[in-house]
């Protein structure tokens, strides 16, 4: 009787074997993955100490929210000269350096009319023979001097009176902007909605341009790996609207979009599929699924609901 039992007991347990095989071996005709999620590795462009944080870890936070703080005293010095500057430019020269250079263009044409006057004079002279040809020489030397001195004063006033080049006032604006846009990067803010992963750095830090200061989990939206055979390629053109199921969710429907399929084949993962598929290639594909609720959660595992699921590709014997 002892006997008896033993083989029958294993009838049982092989036939409970052989079952759970073939239950295995049905399930991995429904490809499946795990949601995953993108972050974002938040910096500055520019580099700063940190002054203030304004979040904690795990916090949830708004699209455009503050999140760290940074200080650089030389920008800010640096933009308070480029605006002095600019002011400078565009109010242009005072009203009491444009009086000086007129009144210099006024008393050098003066001396140019007297010292014309005294060549004509000393050529008059020197025709008649009263006078030495060095003394004409200097007379006329004296008005030519005073007519270049005369050109080079109203050429000065002219570029006053003219105010700063539109040329020099574009350079400092660009600088200006240029300096702006450092000082902004001082302040990181959340690219979207999302939940605070890490915070690596505490006030006082000296953060390098493009250090991390910020880890933000985004999401909104989720994304899954799945394993399809060519069978299915017909049905997941990036674009297509697919519908998944979680285990977490039994009843719910989920959907999806599919981001990108794979050009080329390749075989499954080990942990993924039985023995006697993975000698089967399959293609990778990319779905994105929204998650506006933030009800979906990375980590969880969902199968892919397809029309080519009701005709799956045949397997080698």
């Amino acid at each position: 009787m002892n006997r008896k039992a033993a083989l029958a007991a294993a009838g049982v347990g092989l036939g409970l074997l052989f079952s759970g095989c073939h239950r295995d071996a049905g399930s991995a005709d429904t490809p499946s993955g795990t949601f995953s999620v993108d972050s974002a590795h938040l910096a500055s462009r520019h580099g700063g100490r940190v002054v203030r944080i304004h979040v904690h870890e795990g916090d949830a936070v708004q699209s455009g929210a503050l999140l760290l703080e940074l200080e650089a005293p030389e920008l800010l010095a640096r933009r308070d000269q480029l605006r002095a500057t600019l002011a400078e430019f565009e109010a242009g020269p005072r009203p009491e350096e444009i009086a000086e250079a007129r009144a210099s263009v006024e008393a050098l044409a003066s001396e140019l009319t007297l010292a014309e006057s005294e060549r004509r004079r000393s050529e008059d002279l020197f025709a008649r023979k009263t006078i030495s040809e060095t003394e004409r020489d200097r007379a006329v030397s004296r008005a030519v001097t005073l007519s270049k001195s005369v050109a080079s004063a109203q050429a000065r006033l002219n570029l006053l009176l003219a105010g700063t080049r539109p040329e020099r006032l574009d350079l400092v604006r660009a600088q200006l902007a240029e300096l702006d846009t450092q000082i902004r990067e001082l302040r990181v803010t959340a690219p979207s909605a999302g939940v605070i992963e890490s915070i690596p750095v505490k006030p006082g830090d000296v953060l390098a341009p493009g250090r991390e200061g910020i880890s933000l989990i985004l999401d909104d939206s989720l994304w899954m790996r799945v394993y399809v055979p060519q069978s299915w390629l017909g049905t997941l053109a990036p674009g297509r609207a697919v519908t998944l199921r979680a285990d977490a969710l039994p009843g719910r429907t989920i959907s999806g979009t599919v981001e990108q399929v794979a050009r080329e084949a390749e075989f499954t993962p080990r942990n993924v599929q039985t023995p006697s598929e993975r000698i089967q290639q399959v293609f990778g594909v990319k779905i994105r699924i929204p998650n506006p609720q933030h009800d979906l959660r990375a980590g969880l595992t969902a199968e892919l609901v397809s029309p080519a699921a009701s005709s799956p590709a045949p397997k080698t014997p």
